[in-house]
């Protein structure tokens, strides 16, 4: 078994930018895997729906409206 294969620095950095996304990827998966929702419309189901909004705001995957026009708008797109 002392078979060597000669691969160049550039695939070797493709193959661990690779790696590097799927370890993100299976970090996310856990995470909602693992995350426990509570009961829905329970008081603690609330609590934890809102504070998942806030974090989801905070990134910057929420919408911002600057009128209700807007919102219309986009809710038709």
């Amino acid at each position: 078994m002392n078979q060597a294969v000669m691969v160049s620095p550039k695939t070797i950095e493709e193959i661990f930018v690779r790696l590097n996304a799927l370890t993100d990827e299976i970090k996310v998966i856990k995470t909602k895997l693992y995350e426990k929702e509570p009961s829905y419309g329970s008081d603690e189901w609330w609590e934890w729906s809102d504070k998942k909004a806030l974090k989801e705001i905070q990134a910057g995957k929420g919408i911002k409206f600057n009128t209700a026009k807007e919102a219309i708008k986009w809710l038709n797109s």
